[in-house]
């Protein structure tokens, strides 16, 4: 039942531009999985403790998340972590130098769930593993876009 999913990306653009893209929650619907169809309310601050909502559509039902930022460190990480439904997970971005291009790593960890929760989770973990990994990539690959693009 354990489930830590890491993609990296290296994108050709400098890692503030890089960093101003993912650190605006405003945009993440631009590159999240079409499918799951994300609606935000993003935090009124990027301070460790601000808040926000989002709703998701996964496994044939919304899903509506309270976030909390746990972490920021301008330029290099981002991490909030999203509860609904008794279950927990900690997301980030972290962001390094790749020579003059920036890498881009994006990341979730499995932290906790209640009853009945934590069976749908044990049940499902290998194909969440996948899933996740897939997802990943795919959004990675539509920030290196959208910031290549700019």
């Amino acid at each position: 039942m354990f489930l830590d999913v890491k993609r990296d990306i290296v994108i050709d653009a400098p890692r503030q531009r890089v960093w101003d893209y993912v650190s605006d929650f405003a945009r993440h619907t631009e590159w999240s999985e079409p499918a799951h169809r994300l609606r935000i309310e993003p935090p009124t601050e990027l301070r460790v403790g601000a808040t926000f909502r989002s709703t998701g559509f996964e496994l044939m039902r919304d899903w509506h998340n309270t976030s909390t930022i746990t972490d920021v460190v301008p330029g290099r990480r981002l991490e909030f972590v999203a509860g609904h439904d008794t279950t927990a997970w900690r997301n980030f971005f972290e962001l390094s130098d790749a020579g003059a291009a920036t890498r881009l790593t994006k990341g979730e960890r499995y932290m906790s769930a209640g009853f009945p929760m934590i069976l749908v989770v044990a049940v499902l973990s290998p194909w969440l593993q996948w899933e996740t990994k897939r997802v990943f990539a795919n959004d990675l690959a539509r920030i290196k876009a959208r910031v290549e693009r700019s």
